[in-house]
């Protein structure tokens, strides 16, 4: 039997930490839970994470890494402004059918990151973690030709497509059947190759 490494078991705890938050939430999430789920003791939970908050935090940045690792490697993908928008759309539609839990859980982790001193950080760097990147990305595709985009407006246009990013995965969540209404993301569609022309 191959014994598993301290970083497959860390991942697997974290795994299983996003799972149960995703289910129950944050405030009714145990420790028990999240053992129980990994398939581990409650002590050796507490080996590897200091409490629930160092815990929660940690799953948090896991889970962030792996969601803008996927996102950022579609994206980047784009040759035209066309091709950008509508990929970033379809990210959009994608983690919202496929991890419509954990998009709901950032929203609940954005409300407990108020409360929570750890958690705010987590939150406020995964956050300038993706401005960073997508930044980054916008830039280069400015610089290669891809679209245009006054750097000195990088920023702003990538707060700009958080926000309609966050305020689309809000409302769709409450309407799951709506995520592939052309009649919605049209109009969004337009205005994002406004602004990358």
């Amino acid at each position: 039997m191959v014994r598993e490494s301290r970083e497959d078991k860390v991942d697997r705890i974290l795994t299983a930490t996003l799972s149960e938050l995703s289910k129950k939430g944050y405030e009714s999430t145990t420790i028990n839970d999240i053992a129980d789920s990994a398939k581990i003791s409650r002590g050796l939970l507490h080996y590897y994470f200091k409490d629930k908050e160092d815990l929660v935090a940690q799953a948090l940045s896991f889970g962030f890494g792996t969601m803008w690792d996927a996102s950022i490697a579609s994206i980047s993908s784009a040759r035209t402004p066309e091709q950008l928008v509508d990929t970033m759309i379809d990210v959009l539609k994608k983690n919202l059918k496929e991890k419509p839990d954990f998009s709901a859980l950032l929203f609940e982790m954005w409300v407990s990151s108020r409360r929570s001193k750890k958690i705010n950080k987590v939150f406020a760097d995964g956050l300038n973690e993706a401005i960073a990147r997508l930044k980054k990305l916008f830039e280069f595709a400015s610089a290669i030709g891809v679209l245009k985009l006054n750097p000195e407006e990088a920023e702003g246009f990538v707060r700009m497509l958080l926000a309609i990013y966050h305020g689309m995965a809000i409302q769709l969540l409450s309407s799951p059947e709506r995520i592939d209404d052309d009649r919605i993301w049209l109009p969004i569609r337009r205005m994002l190759l406004l602004a990358l022309r």
